[in-house]
């Protein structure tokens, strides 16, 4: 496992939360994401084909005993939340919703609960929004399965409602060590109920681009891609907080994204 960032560039500190609104599906993003790559300037963000892999495999060639022993623990609670009743969001769901990527990374991004493709699919950040995703993931540089994704809660909320207060701390039995296992050097928290849950930002004032911490982990809170693709108007400013993210992991912008 990678150690936790130490580096000194990021300081400890009101919109809306930003369901997914699952009619819009039905809508083309390209005009969104073209404008995007237009403010970017020349390519923006790269195309990609949606992801479905699960986190890394520990049969994988060269994998260590400790990226076995993660994966094998981490298989345990995808297991355990996919059998879970401790909140009301069990009852409604199709598939729980653990995670995707890889588990061998120093960036993981927390989003707020899956929706309707997620539910469908059993896999994070598969819908509209999850391929703005990929693309902001690809234009820092890292291959699209190349990081960590899960959200707060596992089960769809209803309507895509902001999940309460309640059913995110029957889910923090998830969630916690999930990180804990990952042991990324910095965290995305997309959108703010991921980063109030992550207890990373003040409960009034501003907070997008604000770095917190969870656990010692810096944590950089932006708008969530779903919201991006209702307000393309803010993508410059999430674009901004990624390359900050890039600079705590020592990573350079790619020339292509700049």
């Amino acid at each position: 496992m990678t150690a936790k960032s130490t580096k000194a560039a990021y300081t400890r500190p009101e919109v809306p939360s930003e369901p997914e609104n699952e009619l819009a599906s039905v809508i083309a993003s390209t005009r969104e994401l073209v404008l995007w790559e237009k403010s970017l300037g020349a390519q923006g963000f790269p195309g990609s084909d949606p992801i479905v892999t699960q986190p890394g495999s520990a049969s994988d060639p060269g994998t260590s005993d400790a990226d076995q022993d993660c994966w094998a623990r981490l298989q345990v609670l995808a297991e355990e939340a996919a059998a879970c009743e401790r909140c009301e969001l069990s009852k409604g769901r199709t598939k729980s919703v653990f995670a995707r990527g890889t588990q061998d990374t120093d960036l993981v991004f927390v989003g707020e609960g899956p929706g309707y493709h997620e539910d469908q699919e059993g896999l994070p950040f598969v819908g509209r929004a999850g391929q703005l995703l990929d693309r902001m993931i690809t234009a820092m540089g890292y291959p699209r399965d190349g990081v960590y994704i899960c959200n707060v809660v596992k089960c769809r909320p209803p309507e895509n409602r902001t999940p309460l207060p309640s059913e995110a701390a029957a889910c923090a039995h998830f969630l916690v060590p999930q990180l804990e296992l990952v042991q990324p050097k910095v965290i995305v928290a997309l959108g703010r109920c991921a980063a109030e849950n992550l207890q990373c930002v003040p409960p009034a004032g501003p907070w997008r681009g604000v770095w917190g911490e969870w656990r010692g982990v810096p944590v950089m809170p932006t708008y969530h891609p779903a919201f991006l693709l209702r307000s393309p108007q803010f993508k410059k400013p999430v674009w901004e907080d990624l390359q900050a993210v890039l600079g705590v992991l020592n990573r350079e912008v790619p020339k292509r994204a700049r």
